[in-house]
């Protein structure tokens, strides 16, 4: 069995056979992060995988998500907000696939940071097309870690998202592109997470994502096994560690 294994973004409800690969999850000691896109969908579940070590369940309200009642899910959201630390998938999305506005997105957002405790909470941040103005959010709210997931913005603005030291996640995709790549090469070791975001790229899982690692094996010239103690230890480390404020 291969440990020390971790997967940041898995949407594990959207999966076929959700339950099963949970457990499996847990069986292999894989540290899974499962993201949700409505705060309904982390009540619907939660009580299956409260008690699970190696799942984390985190609480998300997507920008991207438009059918739903707003004010339930906020009640839903206030809710749970204390029964984990991890929450996500939050954020903005400035692209053309958006259907709310700008402003409805940033009210959102500004709902989420507004109510979480921005010491401890652990934010899996989308910001397609937005991230510099996810960025200055963070920032206003004094946000002490966060992973930005899928990255693909500019590398000023990573640089900066470094500088307020918040993490990246890369996944399979990212592996394969040349944009990808070119990211991952300006990302220090120390601040590198894995992803699959399952099933949203397909034919990968918490515990088969060997791509990702295949490619940071050879980018760093490190031993498989080298690069998943690295990952886990950078997932350790911002579980733990208290950031002084930087802003």
């Amino acid at each position: 069995m291969i440990e020390n294994l971790v997967d940041t973004h898995c949407h594990i409800n959207f999966l076929k056979n959700a339950g099963d690969i949970a457990l499996e999850c847990e069986k292999r000691k894989v540290h899974t992060i499962y993201v949700t896109t409505l705060p309904s969908q982390f009540d619907e579940t939660f009580k299956y995988v409260k008690s699970l070590k190696y799942i984390y369940p985190s609480l998300g309200f997507h920008c991207l998500e438009s059918n739903y009642n707003l004010e339930k899910e906020k009640e839903i959201f206030l809710k749970h907000v204390k029964n984990t630390k991890f929450i996500g998938e939050i954020g903005l999305d400035f692209s053309k696939r958006a259907v709310k506005s700008k402003e409805e997105q940033i009210e959102l957002f500004e709902f989420v940071l507004q109510h979480i405790n921005t010491n401890e909470s652990i934010l899996n941040i989308h910001s397609s097309s937005a991230e510099d103005e996810v960025l200055d959010m963070l920032v206003k709210y004094n946000v002490k870690k966060a992973i930005f997931h899928w990255y693909s913005g500019k590398i000023g603005t990573l640089n900066k998202i470094l500088d307020c030291g918040y993490y990246f996640s890369v996944n399979e995709f990212m592996c394969k592109s040349k944009k990808g790549q070119n990211i991952i090469s300006k990302l220090p070791r120390n601040r590198i997470l894995v992803e699959t975001d399952a099933p949203f790229i397909k034919n990968v899982l918490p515990y088969k994502n060997e791509t990702a690692y295949a490619y940071l094996s050879k980018h760093w010239d490190m031993s498989i096994l080298n690069v998943h103690k690295l990952v886990y230890k950078n997932f350790t480390f911002l579980q733990a560690y208290t950031q002084q404020s930087l802003f």
